[in-house]
């Protein structure tokens, strides 16, 4: 009797050992499949960065193109606009009608003197 017993007790203790043993297996094969899980997830993550990362740095030379190519624009614009206002300065000094035209008395009241109304003091109009 007390070999069944001692038997019976060897093999509860073998069971609750091996039932141990089974619950860390399981508990370590869903922890295995959470870690996978996360590691794909980061995986994927890293892709999509990377994608993003391509992206930026295709943009970042388009513009840093259009950047060059606005700043040959604007010293091509502004070459030009010299270059019309030294013709404009030309064609005001070298031009007959604006030559003529400044060549005209200024009107009265720009010269300091009162403005001519066209009528004499009286009121009346002057005849010229």
């Amino acid at each position: 009797m007390k070999a069944i017993a001692a038997a019976l007790i060897i093999a509860l203790v073998a069971l609750l050992l091996v039932g141990i043993q089974q619950y860390r297996v399981i508990a370590l094969r869903g922890e295995v499949a959470i870690e996978t899980k996360a590691k794909t997830d980061a995986l994927a993550a890293n892709l999509e960065s990377q994608a993003t990362i391509t992206t930026l740095r295709a943009e970042a030379t388009r513009n840093a193109a259009y950047q060059a190519d606005l700043s040959s624009r604007l010293k091509a614009s502004e070459q030009k606009a010299l270059k019309a206002r030294k013709d404009f300065e030309d064609l005001k000094r070298k031009s007959p009608a604006v030559r003529k035209w400044a060549d005209q008395p200024l009107p009265d009241g720009l010269r300091g003197k009162p403005a001519s109304t066209g009528k004499d003091n009286n009121g009346k109009a002057r005849t010229p």
